[in-house]
């Protein structure tokens, strides 16, 4: 008998490096649009022990992110150090920004306190930031010592690490809001490596002969 491999043990055979993407709420109430189900960042398992954050904009609203701040907990507890790897159709500065920290953060049940150096500006210009669909900034973050993406997952879901955006221009009134991601969104999402697809299709190669 030929035994059938399940998904799931494809993934692991295949060592697939993984992915999650949050979505974001609203915080204040600024714009007569609420245009949070634009706004997404995906976290992805760059492997060394880093991850990236890749902001998206998909922009049916008129609007333009541009401030991007990490709360990354009282202690820091998740990232070490982090740089801005890449950006497409903006100009984005990492380290410093105006405000200091998210506008109406402090008014969250739970503070929204940004790390020091843990943000992204786009100097006040809505051309510089995140606003068309194929605009996108990517952030590179090093995890603390001994941690795994699975430590970075847990944290977006317990709330210790936090993603904030400040966006300007919104819609015809061009008014600023802000947003906060929303932990456990969208589940894990494998990314086999050429490995892994190698194994999915003698899986599935099993399955049929078994059949």
């Amino acid at each position: 008998m030929i035994r059938v491999m399940t998904m799931a043990a494809v993934m692991a055979a295949a060592g697939a490096a993984h992915a999650a993407t949050y979505s974001f709420e609203r915080i204040s109430s600024n714009a007569g649009q609420d245009v949070s189900e634009q706004f997404s960042v995906e976290m992805i398992d760059v492997g060394g022990g880093a991850v990236d954050l890749i902001f998206r904009n998909s922009a049916e609203i008129k609007s333009s992110i541009s401030l991007v701040y990490i709360d990354n907990g009282p202690g820091g507890d998740t990232f070490d150090t982090g740089t801005l790897q890449s950006q497409v159709g903006a100009s984005f500065v990492f380290g410093t920004g105006s405000p200091a920290n998210l506008p109406g953060g402090f008014g969250l049940s739970e503070t929204f306190s940004t790390t020091p150096g843990f943000l992204a500006d786009a100097k006040g210009n809505p051309s510089n930031g995140l606003s068309t669909a194929s605009d996108h900034l990517v952030l590179r973050f090093v995890l603390n010592g001994g941690l795994g993406f699975a430590d970075a997952l847990a944290a977006v879901e317990d709330g210790t690490l936090r993603f904030g955006l400040h966006v300007r221009s919104i819609g015809d009134g061009g008014n600023s809001d802000s947003f906060v991601n929303v932990p456990r969104n969208v589940p894990i999402i494998p990314l086999p490596s050429a490995a892994g697809l190698g194994l999915l299709g003698l899986a599935l190669t099993a399955t049929r002969r078994r059949r």
